[in-house]
């Protein structure tokens, strides 16, 4: 299962994050320091337009979410942020994280079982997701069922509030596209078009 969770970097609740810090050995000054980082900023927004003839400016409004995603300290404090994800799943799965994009891979001598360790997996996932106060994208998380060519495949419904992740024959995973039978071939057609281009 491949699945990316909704504008991560703006979700990252500050609270959460700062609660996070001392179990990573971030405390007393150093704790501080991120958090005078994190803390006490304000952000407003000013449209010009040579349509109107004055400048429209928004109320200053504190910054209680998010970390910047260009900045030195934001992907840290977001790997932070997300480090303890692999111990919310508490099941045999293998968990893939690599920044926001993460993966979960599951094994099993049958579809049957395959469905059961998904939806036990997926469902720890889901509390975690709500527990940091995110968001999964549907858009981005679907289902592919790795096959050798002897073997049948067959639909794996799992939902999460009341949305049934869709099923995907091939996706781009780390610069890599690969495709439900494991072959190079969906690799080598586009890294084809895109050499054409």
């Amino acid at each position: 299962m491949f699945f990316d969770l909704q504008k991560a970097f703006s979700s990252v609740n500050h609270d959460i994050l700062l609660s996070k810090l001392p179990y990573y050995g971030i405390s007393g000054k150093g704790k501080l320091l991120l958090k005078f980082y994190l803390q006490n900023r304000y952000q407003s927004v000013r449209i010009i337009s040579s349509y109107l003839t004055s400048n429209t400016v928004s109320e200053w409004i504190k910054i209680k979410y998010g970390v910047l995603q260009h900045s030195i300290f934001g992907p840290l404090l977001f790997l932070v942020y997300i480090n303890d994800l692999p111990k919310a799943i508490d099941h045999k799965d293998i968990l893939i994280l690599f920044d926001y994009d993460t993966s979960i891979l599951i094994t099993g001598p049958n579809n049957d079982h395959v469905q059961s360790d998904l939806n036990i997996a997926f469902g720890q996932l889901s509390k975690w997701v709500k527990a940091n106060l995110f968001s999964l994208n549907f858009d981005k998380t679907y289902i592919i069922q790795f096959t050798n060519k002897s073997t049948c495949t067959s639909d794996i419904p799992i939902t999460y509030e009341d949305k049934q992740i869709r099923t995907a024959i091939e996706t781009k995973f780390l610069g890599l596209f690969i495709n439900n039978n494991l072959s190079w071939k969906t690799h080598i057609e586009n890294i084809k078009v895109c050499n054409v281009m």
